[in-house]
């Protein structure tokens, strides 16, 4: 019986290597058809790529594949002298990024050192858009939060729609916006540092309106294809012009802290609370802007060693309110 069943497979692998006689073959290797765009959606507008962040399921939340991803298309046309900038927006009209996942940090927990190498590795697309010389414009259409927004800060201008906000959420996880975010608002934007002290150490959204006051957006649109018009116009504006993040220090407004700190209604953890404002005082301190995001990721290691971190994170993951004890 196994003799007849044998035969008959090879009977029928031999008739279909007969019919696909004169059929192409694969071109390329299996690998190579696997390297496509899983999560973003690359157009081109006017001579701009419109790299859009697709992951609207989980409110177009960044993950190491999405930043790789926006990395491999920025390096892509980088050099190309047909591509003028970029422009990067999220899928639908809710969300730019309502953050990241939480990723590989729960291992992270209480091991300093690994968590700002993370911090460095995460921080990779931000540190490339820092050296190019095309214009790179963040198209905020709705929320942008936590790493969403540390990546939106970094792009070399902000446009955003009228109902958008951004917010720095990561207090009430018991951590800290560790690629940036307690470093790069200050420099960039530094007639906005009463704002940021209570965005950062508190957890205060705010709207596009007051982003566009301090400067932190360059315009507001209606709707999203508004939207992608004025970012695109803004690309090209910005040709030659970009203006980096300065080095020097910066003078802010002393950080008040309610006691006991709260974040809304929710109760959030002093402990927490001190590493951060220790972080954005030594950020703003620093007289290189290079050392001063080096402040940052240690304080992203220091704030993964506390109490609060492992509650932060834990509670989070069993989808309850976090109860900080200190």
């Amino acid at each position: 019986m196994w003799a007849l069943w044998e035969a008959e497979v090879n009977r029928i692998m031999e008739r279909f290597a007969k019919e696909r006689t004169g059929f192409p073959g694969a071109a390329a290797s299996f690998n190579e058809y696997q390297d496509f765009h899983r999560f973003v959606l690359v157009d081109d507008v006017d001579g701009v790529k419109v790299i859009t962040i697709r992951r609207p399921q989980a409110m177009n939340a960044l993950n190491d594949e999405i930043t790789n991803e926006i990395l491999s298309v920025l390096k892509a046309y980088n050099d190309d002298p047909q591509v003028k900038g970029f422009v990067v927006t999220g899928y639908g009209t809710a969300a730019f990024s309502a953050g990241a996942d939480i990723g590989k940090f729960p291992e992270m927990l209480g091991d300093r050192e690994a968590s700002i190498g993370y911090a460095q590795e995460c921080a990779e697309v931000q540190r490339f858009m820092d050296r190019m010389d095309k214009p790179v414009v963040a198209a905020v259409n709705g929320m942008a939060l936590g790493g969403g927004l540390e990546v939106a800060i970094r792009c070399h201008a902000m446009v955003a729609t009228q109902n958008a906000f951004f917010q720095f959420p990561e207090i009430t996880l018991g951590i800290l916006p560790g690629i940036g975010g307690c470093i790069v608002p200050y420099r960039r934007w530094p007639s906005g540092a009463a704002l940021f002290n209570e965005m950062i150490c508190l957890g205060r959204p705010i709207k596009a309106k007051e982003a566009l006051e301090i400067g932190m957006v360059a315009g507001l649109a209606e709707d999203a294809g508004a939207l992608i018009r004025m970012a695109v116009a803004q690309v090209e504006s910005m040709a030659g012009k970009i203006e980096r993040i300065p080095d020097g220090k910066v003078d802010i407004p002393e950080i008040r802290i309610p006691d006991p700190p709260v974040a809304g209604k929710q109760p959030l953890s002093k402990e927490a609370v001190s590493v951060i404002v220790k972080t954005v005082q030594a950020g703003v301190a620093a007289e290189k802007f290079e050392e001063a995001l080096e402040i940052g990721y240690k304080g992203f290691g220091e704030i993964a060693c506390t109490d609060a971190a492992k509650e932060g994170i834990s509670a989070f993951l069993e989808k309850r309110k976090p109860n900080y004890t200190k």
